[in-house]
């Protein structure tokens, strides 16, 4: 019995581990998206801006 709980135990602090290291994973990943976004974003407002100058 003991060594069924030591081994529950042992499973949930892994599991527990797993997902904290899958959430810094994604928090790494999203930040990177943010600040990469917000560098795409200024550079389509320009394409936009230059398309309208060239239409007229």
């Amino acid at each position: 019995m003991e060594k069924t709980v030591a081994a529950l135990v042992g499973m949930n602090i892994g599991r527990w581990l797993l997902l904290k290291m899958l959430y810094i994973v994604i928090s790494l990943i999203m930040n990177n998206l943010f600040l990469y976004m917000q560098k795409i974003e200024p550079l389509g407002k320009m394409l936009k801006q230059l398309h309208i100058l060239l239409k007229k």
